[in-house]
Formats: structure tokens, sequence, C-alpha cells
């Protein structure tokens, strides 16, 4: 069968699973709100889940390029629906058409791959604000994101592994683009810890190509054996392949990475048959939910770790 072919054929398994699943439930209650510090504003969607909000997780989601979520709200984003299950507030920062045209974030700029500088400041400054006002568990923020979301995702990791216990750089590239895990150290700096990454790359990816993916995978599990020397394995320590079922359209296959103490320090999941738009809308409404759960799953497994132990 041909690639077209192929992927003909996952769109009309998406297609299928949409109609399967169903109109969403009643809409999540959604406030948006701005924050601004010497970098800049930027505006950003919170969902907080019934009940008290003290102690809880904190998971901080940034969208890819001129993401149609944003406008004018995230009504179809289903991991309002993950956070109101598991427990977690969940926030959605939005690029400013100012900063952007495209609406991405600017991963690429030096600027935006240093601590406390650009948007990872506004980023991070977000997420203290509402650490701090919500009165959140410090040892349970997340943080993950999709292509260029993805891509400053791994900028945050590297410049703020003091504040994001896991991340999740999905369809995104390596820090600085380069391909060793030295630049992710130097990033950390006294900081350096094994940073727990959960990575998804859609197979037939034409943005950013599976190739980028394995690359970003291969900097961050050098870079956590930099950390903690013999921390992270080579190659995986099992492999999973997830069929087709509710809340999940599209085969999957599932390898994860354990420390030789039993920490999952990655999970690198691909979604056979998908393009770049496609792992995007996995990630964000109802029909890709369980890839959801599972994204939110590995991340809240992990807590900040005390100084000097990977998990």
């Amino acid at each position: 069968m041909r690639v077209t072919e192929l992927r003909l054929s996952a769109v009309l398994l998406l297609i299928a699973a949409c109609l399967l699943v169903g109109a969403p439930g009643a809409q999540a209650q959604i406030d948006r709100r701005c924050f601004t510090n010497d970098a800049g504003t930027r505006c950003y969607y919170l969902h907080v889940p019934p009940g008290a909000t003290a102690g809880k997780p904190l998971m901080v989601y940034l969208h890819g390029c001129d993401d149609p979520l944003a406008h004018p709200r995230p009504s179809g984003f289903s991991l309002t629906r993950v956070a109101d299950e598991m427990g977690f507030v969940l926030a959605y920062p939005l690029q400013d058409q100012a900063a952007n045209r495209q609406q991405c974030w600017n991963w690429d700029k030096v600027e935006n791959q240093q601590r406390g500088q650009g948007e990872p400041s506004i980023i991070a400054g977000i997420t203290t604000a509402l650490i701090e006002e919500f009165k959140l568990d410090r040892a349970r923020v997340y943080l993950g994101g999709y292509s260029a979301g993805g891509a400053t995702v791994t900028n945050l990791g590297a410049t703020y592994p003091d504040l994001y216990a896991a991340i999740a750089p999905m369809a995104g590239a390596p820090y600085r683009t380069r391909l060793d895990g030295q630049a992710i150290i130097d990033a950390m700096g006294p900081r350096a810890r094994p940073m727990p990454a959960f990575f998804l790359q859609t197979l037939f990816d034409q943005i950013s190509n599976i190739v980028i993916g394995r690359t970003n995978l291969a900097q961050w599990l050098a870079a956590d054996n930099l950390a903690d020397p013999g921390s992270a394995p080579a190659l995986p320590t099992s492999t999973q392949v997830l069929v087709i079922g509710p809340g999940l359209p599209i085969p999957l296959t599932v390898e994860h990475y354990a420390s030789p103490r039993g920490c999952e320090l990655a999970q690198f999941t691909t979604p056979l048959l998908a393009e770049h738009a496609l792992g995007a809308g996995l990630l964000q409404q109802d029909h890709g939910i369980e890839i959801q759960r599972n994204l939110m799953r590995f991340l809240l497994a992990h807590r900040m770790p005390p100084p000097a132990q990977t998990c």
C-alpha cells in the first residue's frame, strides 16, 4: 500500500473515531487571564477542576502554530476532561500574534533558550503565579506542548528543571538544535538532574519528522546520563503496541525507558499512519482522549525529586 493510501486511511479512521465518540458533555468552565512581566504579556486559559485546589498538581500546555483552539477559546480542548478525571489544574498559554504572525512560540530565538528571558520567563511566571494563587503542589508541576510548543517545552525543561517535575516535548526539536546532552546540562547549571520526558511523534510527520523526534529523545537521555551516570538506557526497556479502541483511533507503539532503579525516565509514543496536524488533534480533541490520559499518567507518576536523586 502506498504512503498516500496509508495517510488517507488514517484520516478516515479519525473521522470514524469522532463519530463514535459523539458530542462532548457539558462544556468545562474555562477562564481567560493575562500575565505580564518585563519580557511582555501573554494571555492564557485556565481550567480548575471541582473541589479544593490546595495541593493539586498543575499542567501547563503549549499549543503549536496558528492553533485553531485559540480562536476564541479552546472549547474542544479535551484535556479539561482529563483534568477533571485526574484532579489537576490546567493552564493553556496563548502566543501573541504580535510576537509571531503564525502564533508560533519563538523557540528558536536565543533569548527564548535562556532562563529568565523572553517567552520562557513569561511561561514560568504564569506557572509560578498559579502555584502561589491556588496553593498547588510544587512537587507536581508539569509542562507539555506540541510542535513549536513542544520545542518550547524542551527550552523550559533545560532552563527551569527546578520548576517542572516532568515534561512532554511532543513533535518538537532538540535544545538549541544540538545533538548532544551537554547543551541541556549547561543550561541547567547547578540545577542539573535527570528530567522525565514524554515524547509523541507521528510516523508520517512532514514538519517535525520522526528523525527529529528521535534526536530529541536521544538528547534528553544523554543529558539524563550526564546528570546521573547510568540512569537512562540507550534502548527501550520494553515496548507496547496499542490497537484501535475507544479514545484511540490510530494504533500506537509505546517505548518505555526505565532506569536500573525502575524509574521510567522517558516514554516515546508513535501514532502509526498519522501526520503532523493529526497528531495535534489526538492531543486536543475527544477522539484522542486515551492518548491524553497516557500522557498525564506518565507525568503524574513523577514528583520533583529530592536533591541528588533521579526520581
